[in-house]
């Protein structure tokens, strides 16, 4: 298994990125895209802003994590009036970690849930002493993917399924979608593995609208109608569809 061929994201100096599709056609943009969708998967406890994105784009992944890390320590230059009742408790294990990477320490990172935020994602980022973050992309995918259809149908019933998601309505007309980060050619589209998990579903009869979500590329930017001869006495509608990335590049 490559890499490159399923996550995106950094190992030290070395940048995972996607090979160039649509209007993300250069590292600045495809770093902004890692930028924006890894908040999906980082939302507790960090967040890029779209600022952050815009900027931290012109330099290397891991260069942006720094700084992002060293933005989120909680270190103040400004003196405040002492306060003798003031109580807090204090995160050993946080305090440990955020010590050892302003260190440079070599000792293991430890994960845990309870960490405040800034030491979560430094644990998350050291992975056996390298500083890195990989993240799966069609993850990645199925949460932009997922988010976009509860914006798009905020009165319905949107179920994440994990291996799907699932429009449910008034009528009890029921969608399916599947997610994949894949490469799609409209003339000759390659989605016989995706298709198998379709047909399942409408045999099974819970589903008889099944869509296959891939990301928009210059190649793919329509809906494509599949049509699948052993359901041809069945009442059915499976269609490969585009979803577009450039909402995230948007003022």
């Amino acid at each position: 298994m490559l890499i490159e061929n399923d996550f995106i994201g950094f190992s030290n100096n070395i940048e995972y990125l996607p090979k160039d599709f649509d209007q993300f056609n250069s590292k600045y943009r495809l770093r902004q895209l890692f930028l924006y969708l890894s908040n999906y998967i980082l939302k507790s406890y960090c967040n890029f802003s779209k600022y952050e994105q815009k900027t931290l784009s012109t330099i290397p992944l891991k260069e942006a994590f720094s700084y992002k890390i060293k933005n989120m320590l909680p270190v103040s230059f400004i003196k405040t009036k002492k306060e003798t009742s003031m109580k807090f408790n204090l995160c050993i294990n946080s305090t440990k970690i955020i010590n050892n990477y302003l260190s440079r320490g070599k000792n293991s990172y430890i994960s845990s849930n309870s960490l405040i935020p800034v030491a979560k994602l430094i644990s998350i980022c050291f992975i056996q002493n390298s500083f890195q973050l990989l993240i799966d992309k069609n993850i990645l995918f199925h949460e932009f993917v997922l988010d976009k259809i509860k914006r798009l149908h905020g009165k319905k019933r949107v179920i994440d399924l994990g291996d799907s998601i699932c429009i449910k309505t008034d009528n009890s007309i029921r969608v399916k979608i599947y997610t994949f980060w894949k490469h799609i050619e409209a003339n000759s589209p390659n989605i016989k593995n995706e298709l198998d998990n379709a047909i399942k579903s409408i045999k099974k009869g819970e589903f008889y609208q099944i869509y296959l979500a891939y990301p928009k590329n210059d190649q793919f930017t329509k809906h494509i109608p599949v049509y699948v001869d052993e359901l041809k006495h069945r009442e059915y509608q499976i269609k490969a569809i585009p979803y577009s990335f450039r909402s995230i590049i948007k003022n």
